[in-house]
C-alpha cells in the first residue's frame, strides 16, 4: 500500500505581487541538488522527478499547511500554476480575495511571517546510495504529486516520512553488513590454517 510523504522547505524567495486585477503568490516548492535536512536518512529530488505528475493533467491542491479545510487553489480551476525550471519546482498561485484565510496568508507572506513551502506527493520510483559520510541518501526519481502546500514550518520539521522502499534497502544494507562479516572470518580461518 502506498503511503503519502510530506516534505517541507524553507525557501528564501517567496514572494507577493498586486496588480489592480489581482494577487498572486509565487514561490518554490522544491529545488533541485537541495539535499534534505536528516530524517533518518538523506533525501534529494531529481530534476524529472514532477515531468509525468504534471503532464498527466490530474488535479493538485495548494494547501495552507497540508490542511484540507485550507484550499489556497487548484490546478482544475487555474488558481494554482506548476512548472519546472532549472532551478526547481515553481508555483504561482492566484489569491481569491472573496477568502479571508487566503489574504490572511498573502498579509503574512507579504511581511516575512511565513517563508515555507512543502508538497505531499506519492513516491513512484526512488533510488537508494550514500553520501560521502556513508549516510542512506534516498534520490525521489518519480513522483505522483497530491498538494502544495505554504506553510510556517519549512525544512523537514513536520516531516511524516514513510517509505517502504528505506525499508529494503536497511535489509540490503544489513544482508552487506552480514557477507561483510562472514568474508572477514572465511579470511580469519584461512589465516588460521595457514599458520597451522
Amino acid at each position: 500500500m502506498r503511503e503519502k510523504e510530506i516534505r517541507n522547505f524553507i525557501t528564501s524567495d517567496l514572494t507577493v505581487t498586486k496588480t489592480e486585477e489581482v494577487k498572486t503568490i509565487r514561490g518554490y516548492i522544491n529545488k533541485f541538488g537541495d539535499m534534505s535536512q536528516y530524517i533518518g536518512f538523506y533525501e534529494q529530488i531529481d530534476p524529472r522527478a514532477f515531468d509525468k505528475t504534471l503532464a498527466d493533467g490530474h488535479n493538485i491542491y495548494a494547501l495552507y499547511d497540508h490542511n484540507t479545510e485550507k484550499i489556497l487553489g487548484s490546478t482544475k480551476a487555474g488558481t494554482l500554476i506548476l512548472g519546472v525550471d532549472n532551478i526547481g519546482l515553481k508555483f504561482e498561485l492566484i489569491v481569491n480575495d472573496d477568502i479571508s484565510y487566503v489574504n490572511d496568508l498573502y498579509e503574512l507572506i507579504k511581511s516575512g511571517d511565513i517563508d515555507g513551502c512543502s508538497f505531499g506527493f506519492y513516491c513512484i520510483d526512488d533510488e537508494w546510495s550514500y553520501t560521502e559520510d556513508g549516510s542512506d541518501l534516498r534520490t525521489v526519481k518519480e513522483v505522483e504529486l497530491m498538494e502544495v502546500t505554504i506553510t510556517p514550518y519549512p525544512a523537514y520539521l513536520t516531516s511524516s516520512v514513510s517509505c517502504r522502499s528505506f525499508e529494503n534497502h536497511k535489509e540490503e544494507k544489513e544482508k552487506i553488513k552480514e557477507l561483510r562479516n562472514l568474508d572477514k572470518e572465511l579470511q580469519l580461518i584461512k589465516l588460521e590454517l595457514e599458520l597451522s
